[in-house]
């Protein structure tokens, strides 16, 4: 499965390195695959989300944010798959029977309806 890849900005910029830590130590979430600065002031953090739930890393990201009293600004830097979107959004709702083929912006799509992206 492609990891998914974030780019997360903190308010804080001094919460970094603890933030860094937090994504790579030792207890750190074990679906992470990756995590580095950018140039730019952010941390772009790769997962498989087959591994480790966007909630989970999502909220080890905000626990430690919340240390500096900071909030953060995230960009989807990849392109999850239909399969993908439907795994992460069954997991986050709760709702198992959500599916690919469920999925009604794909299947517009599939039926020709204009150009409709997921």
């Amino acid at each position: 499965m492609n990891p998914i890849v974030l780019a997360v900005y903190p308010s804080a910029p001094e919460a970094l390195p603890s933030l860094e830590r937090a994504l790579t130590g030792k207890g750190k979430p074990e679906g992470i695959t990756s995590v580095q600065r950018g140039g730019d002031g952010a941390l772009i953090v790769a997962w498989d989300p087959s591994r480790t739930s966007v909630r989970l890393v999502m909220g080890v990201i905000d626990a430690e944010l919340h240390r500096y009293n900071a909030t953060r600004r995230t960009e989807l830097r990849s392109e999850p798959s239909l399969d993908q979107l439907a795994q992460i959004a069954a997991q986050e709702l709760m709702t198992p029977e959500i599916a690919p083929d469920r999925v009604l912006e794909a299947l517009l799509a599939e039926a020709g309806f204009g150009n409709v992206t997921c």
